[in-house]
């Protein structure tokens, strides 16, 4: 009797653990088919990830500046395609290097180095300094070798070394642009290629440069680069 009693309590046992577990089967699919229901299902399907947006100043965006500036556009595709200036823009780089310009944009004013995108007051200290009581000299130790805009023979004399890519160089674009302004004939600016090499598209936008300057358009390209970006 009792060897009958145990057999039937056992049973009883694994019934009511059988039942438990068919019990949570039960309200795991009922769960489901809840979520289900409410559209988790369309969270739940991948979407694709956002593609990374085209450069303003990639190939493609380059020649489309060329067009907006009224460039020849097939003598301006093939000057780029070709790399006329490739030697230019590095050679330019190189020259950087050897004056202590490490990074962009890095201007000289009479041969005072200021780097960064300065305040337009910082620039103007300099330049008021020198209008007053410089005589221009220490600009004599910087090799020329870029196109100049405005009074060759100004008292002031700026000179940017620049990245077309370089944010920082977009940011001083309209200070520098200012400054111009401000000064009229009494500042020239002279500019230099410094394309640094963990931005992409800027040797070829410096080189773009160049080729429009093939056209007389050099500083027209050189504006119209800065402006697309800001």
């Amino acid at each position: 009797m009792k060897r009958m009693a145990t057999k039937e309590g056992w049973k009883n046992v694994i019934l009511v653990v059988l039942l438990v577990a068919a019990a949570f089967l039960i309200g795991r699919l009922s769960a489901q088919v809840e979520y289900l229901k409410g559209g988790a299902n369309v969270a739940a399907v991948p979407t694709a990830a956002p593609q990374a947006q085209a450069s303003k100043i990639d190939v493609a965006g380059l020649k489309k500046i060329a067009s907006d500036v009224k460039l020849d556009v097939k003598k301006f595709e093939s000057c780029l395609s070709s790399n006329k200036y490739e030697k230019k823009v590095k050679d330019d780089l190189a020259y950087a290097g050897t004056i202590g310009v490490s990074g962009t944009p890095t201007f000289f004013i009479n041969g005072v180095m200021l780097v960064g995108a300065q305040p337009q007051s910082e620039f103007e200290k300099v330049i008021d300094a020198e209008l007053k009581d410089g005589s221009g000299d220490k600009v004599l130790g910087l090799k020329s070798g870029g196109y100049v805009r405005g009074n060759k023979n100004a008292k002031i004399k700026l000179v940017e070394f620049s990245d077309f890519e370089c944010p920082f160089c977009t940011r001083a674009y309209p200070i520098v642009q200012a400054i111009l302004d401000k000064y009229g004939d009494k500042i020239s600016l002279e500019y230099r290629h410094n394309p640094l090499n963990f931005h992409p598209n800027a040797q070829k936008a410096a080189e773009a440069s160049e080729c429009a300057g093939e056209q007389g358009k050099f500083w027209e390209m050189h504006d119209a680069i800065f402006k697309v970006q800001g």
